[in-house]
């Protein structure tokens, strides 16, 4: 009798030690699904509301405000190269067309701190060629190339130039105005060249809001074709521009100037234009509300 009671206590204390065995015994992990690679394609967009539309030094909304906005898309090739394609779009006042919409493609490359953007832009203006209005702003390809460096966190500097290839405004002027009547007499060569800076400021105001200083400085000329039928003038420009970001939000307080003055005999690009400004030019202050983001920001 007491070997059975010892036997039965010992096959109690097993089973309730089992448990404990079981506890201890190394346990195999199942497998981690290696993370998925992040994809190479994404979409950058964002909009902008702007008091004054101004380009180079020259308003390109009579003066009033404009609304804004784009979109890219993008795909990375490699780690020093993205390919990219984009609209992007703004409302106009001028009286020279109804809207315009850039539509642009390239490539970006990058270095260390090194970038190089390279690509082609057309300007295209819906409404721009109508006769009954006597309006005849053509579309036109460009070209342009970007270098930029940073030197450090604080300091970006970059550069532009950009080409029409010999066919500003699609060689297109007003029936009279042109040197030949109607007809484009000459070449028609625009170029441009600025070069710019973005100085990001030690001091934030409060936590994730950054600070930076944008100045630029431009020369745009045009060639003697462009100068004797439409009447442009080469010119030289500059803006300095405080910008304040919060996350995708930025506003760019920012004021613009050039030396180009309004041809009251021949028309140019700083007026007087059909719906009446007397110049497009001129010194201004110009604030712009910003949106800017990626799909894959938002993931």
């Amino acid at each position: 009798m007491k070997k059975f009671v010892t036997s039965v206590v010992a096959a109690l204390a097993l089973t309730a030690a089992a448990p404990a065995f079981a506890a201890d015994m190394p346990v195999k992990a199942k497998p981690v699904a290696p993370a998925a690679a992040p994809s190479p394609w994404d979409v950058a967009f964002g909009t902008a509301f702007t008091t004054d539309y101004d380009l180079r030094g020259v308003s390109q909304s009579n003066h009033k405000p404009a609304a804004q906005g784009y979109f890219e898309l993008d795909y990375t090739a490699t780690d020093w190269l993205k390919l990219y394609t984009g609209v992007w779009g703004s409302s106009l006042w001028t009286g020279f067309a109804d809207a315009e919409f850039d539509i642009t493609g390239g490539a970006r490359l990058s270095w260390g701190n090194f970038g190089l953007d390279l690509g082609l832009i057309y300007y295209y203006y819906p409404g721009g060629l109508n006769a009954a209005a006597g309006l005849y702003n053509d579309s036109w390809l460009e070209g342009y190339v970007k270098p930029s460096y940073k030197f450090n966190d604080w300091l970006t500097v970059g550069g532009v130039f950009e080409t029409a290839f010999n066919n500003f405004n699609n060689k297109t002027c007003a029936p009279g105005a042109c040197v030949g009547g109607t007809t484009w007499v000459g070449d028609a060569g625009h170029y441009y060249v600025s070069g710019n800076a973005v100085i990001t400021l030690p001091w934030h105001p409060v936590a994730d809001v950054t600070l930076s200083i944008n100045p630029e400085i431009g020369y745009e000329w045009y060639s003697s074709g462009v100068n004797a039928n439409l009447g442009l003038v080469s010119d030289t420009y500059w803006d300095v521009g405080l910008d304040i970001n919060y996350k995708a939000i930025t506003l760019d307080l920012r004021y613009w100037g050039t030396d180009a003055k309004p041809n009251v005999v021949i028309a140019n690009q700083c007026g007087p234009t059909a719906t009446g400004s007397a110049n497009l030019c001129g010194d201004r202050f110009v604030a712009t509300l910003k949106f800017d983001t990626t799909l894959s920001a938002l993931k």
